[in-house]
C-alpha cells in the first residue's frame, strides 16, 4: 500500500495544491513502513497553473493524507484514490492515524 502526503517544512502542507513536494510511504501487509520516496511537484499557482493532482497519480497512491483540498480536488480524486483528513499537521501521528483507521476498517 502507497500513503501520499503533502509536505511543506517537514510538516503536513496546509494546502494539498501549494505542496512543492509529496512523500509516498509504502507499507508491507503489516502496515509497516518498508520505504519512503519523494515526488517533487509544480504547486498551484491560484491561476490553475500547476499539477499536483495529476503528478502524484502517476505514483499509483492508495491514500492521501491531508489537511486543506479544495471542492474540485476532492471531486476529482475521490474515486481514484481513498482521501483521508487530518487536523494535525505531524507526518508521523497522521500517518499514524491512517494506518490504524485502515486497520480497523479491515478488521471489521
Amino acid at each position: 500500500m502507497k500513503i501520499a502526503v503533502p509536505v511543506f517544512e517537514n510538516k503536513i502542507c496546509e494546502h494539498f495544491g501549494k505542496t512543492a513536494l509529496f512523500l509516498i510511504f509504502e507499507l508491507d501487509e503489516n502496515c509497516e513502513v518498508v520505504n519512503i520516496s519523494r515526488v517533487q511537484n509544480t504547486p498551484c499557482d491560484g491561476n490553475g497553473g500547476g499539477s499536483p493532482a495529476e503528478k502524484l497519480l502517476l505514483e499509483n497512491p492508495d491514500v492521501i493524507i491531508y489537511n486543506t483540498m479544495g471542492e474540485k480536488r476532492i471531486e476529482t480524486l475521490k474515486d481514484r484514490v481513498k482521501l483521508y483528513h487530518t487536523k494535525t499537521q505531524d507526518i508521523k501521528s497522521a500517518l499514524k492515524e491512517c494506518i490504524d483507521d485502515i486497520l480497523k476498517t479491515n478488521n471489521k
